[in-house]
This record gives C-alpha cells, structure tokens and sequence, in this order.
C-alpha cells in the first residue's frame, strides 16, 4: 500500500475513533480520513459527499489504496438509515453543520469546525448531547474539534 499521510487535523479525527468502529463521514472530499480509518483502524466506513465529483475522486483513492469503503453521492445524511455509527462532519462552516444535524440524531458526533463555535456548542446542547471533548488545533487555520455524545451514550 502507498505511504497515507493524513493532515493533523484529520490525524486527530482518527485518534479519536477506537478500532473496529463504524463511521459515517459526512463531507468526506476525498476519503483519505476513511482509507486511514479502514486500512489502519479495521474501521467500516461509508463516505458521503454532495458532490459527485467529490465521490468519484474519493473512489479512485479507495481503489489506489486498496480500501474497503463504501460512499454515497448524498445531501448530509438525509435518507440514510442510522444506527451505532460515529458520524464524523469535518470541513464545514457551523451553519451547514447545523442543517446536517437538524434531524432527529443520538449518534456519537466528531465535528470540526472553524466558525461559530459557540453557536454550534449551543446547537449540540440543545439537541441533548454532551461536549465530551472540545480541542484546537492548527491546521492552516484554526479548527476546533467537538466530540459529542447523547445522553443515553454517556453511561
């Protein structure tokens, strides 16, 4: 397999994510966070983005680095059947976070974002979940990372 060399802020995404989980990445460009997260971390992963474009460059990284990967041309998760999945939203602005998640949800969150954190902190507490943890970290920009439970994944 080809040497993957992730971003730090995907890095941290994945030292957040416990082997053999099953993720669902909203946003997922172009899938270097789930390849990390099938071929190092036996993680099952589906990888959706708004974009065919997107998903059609994401396919050929799964298939050059020989994943597992499922992905979905999809708006956000709408249509999409939850159950124990970690749902990683990475790379967007608060408000478009906010349109994803504005559904009725009890998964474990990974969010990233570089706006409105407040806003976002306050969304999630709305919605019952818990901050579990809240980090910064220097990416080109600055981003911080939310992890987030609801109450009945906290016990």
């Amino acid at each position: 397999m080809t040497n993957l060399k992730l971003k730090p802020r995907l890095l941290e995404i994945c030292n957040l994510i416990k082997p053999n989980s099953k993720v669902i990445d909203v946003g997922a460009d172009h899938a270097l966070l789930d390849i990390y997260l099938n071929k190092y971390k036996n993680c099952n992963c589906l990888a959706i983005d708004i974009s065919a474009k997107c998903i059609e460059n994401a396919q050929k990284n799964i298939n050059k680095y020989e994943a597992n990967i499922q992905t979905k041309v999809n708006d956000g998760l709408q249509n999409i059947k939850l159950n124990d999945e970690i749902i990683v939203i990475s790379g967007m602005g608060t408000k478009t976070i906010k349109k994803i998640l504005d559904i009725n949800i009890t998964n474990d969150l990974i969010i990233v974002t570089h706006t409105d954190i407040n806003e976002l902190k306050e969304f999630l507490i709305n919605k019952k979940y818990l901050i579990t943890l809240e980090k910064n970290i220097f990416d080109s920009r600055k981003y911080t990372i939310i992890y987030a439970k609801t109450a009945k994944n906290t016990s």
